[in-house]
């Protein structure tokens, strides 16, 4: 009887813990395009800048707002401390000097699962990762940890509005990140670097947006070449059309070649209504989802 009793102890234990693993929801913001989700028992790491901070973190074939080849890019901010353990996705949104660098690629284990775009795959390869799962617009990828599924679906991204600076940047990957244990979803666009463009009307097609992560910065809007990735009113527009519960920028304020201050942001937002909606996290910060 004293054994039974223990057993079902032992086993409500269990089931309060996997309940408490499946509400576990955070972000925790590293820097740059690098963030840090804890979904239910699922640890997703996104394009990792681990760069020390300092004048040259890297260099970019071509400065957005000089035009400067080859130019070497501030870090203004140092990258928040995390732990690299325990990681289940690696997750790309394409493979620019400004979304992974050498001392990501040199860090991470080798063997973590990686998803990115597919035509980057040879790219990943040849960084040494031997578990890639490359994804075209629409295709979707789906993880499992008993009762708990991540559910990955690569859209559309367009990196510049204008040519030649588009062709010239590539595609890239934005990603549906959908959450589920039991009946319960949880659903997250991060849109990747990207404009505004009218498709991402369709973006409602995929259910509720609980919380959206746009890449800010509205990098080359002072240079001749052309903005490569939204601006206030852009990201404004988008949540218009998706009406999340939340948004968290990131992609700001840590390089210098970020050129709208996140204050813009939160300018535009107040005064459209979509303050309350709007959480600005400093960097290393972590918040309950």
């Amino acid at each position: 009887m004293k054994y039974i009793k223990s057993l079902l102890v032992l086993l409500v234990i269990a089931g309060m813990q996997s309940v408490n693993a499946q509400n576990k929801k955070t972000m925790q913001w590293i820097g740059g395009p690098t963030y840090v989700l804890q979904l239910g028992s699922f640890k997703i790491l996104t394009d990792p800048m681990l760069s020390p901070k300092g004048d040259s973190a890297f260099i970019i074939k071509q400065h957005p707002t000089t035009g400067q080849m080859n130019a070497p890019i501030t870090r203004l901010i140092a990258p928040a401390s995390f732990s690299l353990a325990n990681i289940d996705l690696l997750l790309i949104s394409h493979p620019h000097a400004d979304h992974v660098d050498k001392q990501a690629i040199e860090k991470l284990d080798k063997d973590q699962h990686l998803v990115g775009p597919e035509e980057n795959y040879s790219v990943f390869k040849n960084w040494g990762f031997k578990d890639i799962n490359g994804l075209k617009w629409g295709d979707s990828t789906i993880m499992k940890k008993g009762t708990e599924v991540l559910k990955i679906i690569a859209v559309k991204t367009v990196h510049a509005a204008n040519e030649p600076l588009h062709t010239a940047l590539g595609n890239g990957n934005g990603y549906i990140i959908e959450y589920s244990a039991g009946d319960n979803y949880y659903r997250i666009y991060w849109t990747g670097d990207t404009v505004w463009f009218e498709e991402m009307n369709n973006y409602t097609s995929y259910g509720k947006i609980d919380l959206l992560i746009p890449d800010m910065g509205a990098v080359g809007s002072d240079g001749n070449l052309g903005r490569r990735g939204l601006n206030s009113e852009d990201c404004l527009h988008l949540a218009n059309v998706l009406q999340p519960t939340s948004i968290i920028p990131v992609h700001h304020s840590t390089f210098s070649m970020y050129v709208e201050p996140v204050s813009v942001l939160k300018r535009t937002f107040s005064s459209a209504g979509f303050g309350d909606r709007l959480h600005i996290l400093k960097t290393g910060a972590t918040t309950k989802l």
